[in-house]
């Protein structure tokens, strides 16, 4: 829920100058010597790549004091992370693609959410997204509403949700829930990241702040639907600024609902947390997910995450139970089909 997000990377309008910043510190880093910066290069393999492509230059004028040009025309600062930032996205076959050169906002969305060539995937033992796992026959059904929003400051946002019908209690409520994840983002685009453009930009508003918008979809998927349990997942990108160069926020926003009364199920405090179960994720994770997307968490860092609302993701699934992490860079999960043993009791 955008408002109320405490996490810092919701400090949307704070991310230009983020940007600006990252500037500075890379011209500070252009000040290491030319040595440095060819070990750089040649570790990221830049330099081969950009000689290759311009083998008429004298190496003099492909170096400058802060940084290079790639052979897109781009300028690179010394030291910078070349991963997937906000000028695009490399897809499953390793090709890179440049957002501003896609007709369609929605392209920059359609990657994979996991290795295919994990064997776990194809049999079906592991979850995997996009799902939808509508059942009918029951005293509810669902239907999926799709919308778009777009305005004149390069803004679209794409989104779909789940409409609940039928014989349950609180029907209007569990409604109202599912709406104000969009609806948040909404309010809080008009109300806050566009409102403070002009006050942002100043004299350079028309020439600027006009064209920093942002580009999201908000994907709302049905994971789970029984008599008693209705879980409903959005998998969330959203970019920030004229072809979302200026930040990313890639998450997953999870909703249980207990479909006998009718209420919402609080997410922390359902599974019993402790340093085994800890050590446990860890290990599944790696082998699910093939990667060390938890290296840089320590063991307490993930116990903070697995107990904190904004980080967990927890939701029911066909194979039983999702659990997993929403990160600075991305999300990943964990599927437990034996989730009851971790459940707790009290």
């Amino acid at each position: 829920m955008y408002p109320e997000n405490n996490n810092s990377n919701k400090g949307r309008n704070i991310a230009i100058g983020i940007v600006v910043s990252l500037v500075f510190i890379g011209l500070f880093a252009g000040c290491v010597s030319v040595v440095m910066r060819y070990v750089e290069l040649d570790k990221s393999g830049k330099l081969d790549r950009w000689l290759e492509a311009n083998a008429d230059v004298e190496e003099d004028d492909i170096l400058s004091d802060y940084g290079y040009y790639d052979e897109d025309g781009y300028f690179h600062y010394y030291g910078e992370d070349d991963g997937d930032d906000g000028f695009g996205y490399y897809d499953e076959d390793g090709e890179f693609h440049y957002f501003e050169n896609e007709t369609d906002p929605r392209d920059r969305f359609d990657r994979p959410t996991h290795d295919e060539d994990i064997e776990g995937y194809a049999t079906g033992e592991y979850f995997s997204l996009p799902a939808d796992n509508r059942v009918e026959g029951l005293a509810y059904s669902v239907d999926i509403e799709e919308k778009e929003y777009e305005d004149d400051f390069n803004t679209y946002i794409y989104y779909s949700y789940p409409i609940v019908d039928g014989d349950v209690p609180n029907i209007d409520y569990i409604n109202d829930v599912i709406c104000s994840e969009w609806e948040s983002l909404l309010e809080y685009y008009e109300d806050d990241y566009k409102a403070g453009l002009p006050d942002y930009y100043g004299e350079d508003y028309e020439d600027y702040g006009k064209s920093d918008g942002i580009i999201a979809e908000l994907d709302c998927n049905v994971t789970f639907m029984s008599e008693d349990i209705l879980s409903v997942v959005y998998q969330e990108t959203v970019y920030y600024g004229e072809y979302g160069d200026y930040d990313v926020d890639i998450y997953l926003y999870c909703l249980n609902f207990d479909m006998k009364n009718g209420q919402l199920l609080e997410n922390t405090g359902m599974l019993d947390i402790d340093e085994e179960f800890v050590e446990d994720f860890r290990e599944r994770s790696e082998k699910q997910n093939a990667d060390s997307v938890l290296d840089d968490c320590d063991d307490e860092d993930v116990m903070y995450y697995l107990e904190n609302p904004y980080n967990l993701i927890l939701f029911y699934c066909p194979q039983g139970m999702e659990i997993g992490l929403n990160l600075d860079n991305g999300w990943v999960t964990v599927t437990y089909a034996d989730y009851e043993e971790y459940l707790n009791k009290m």
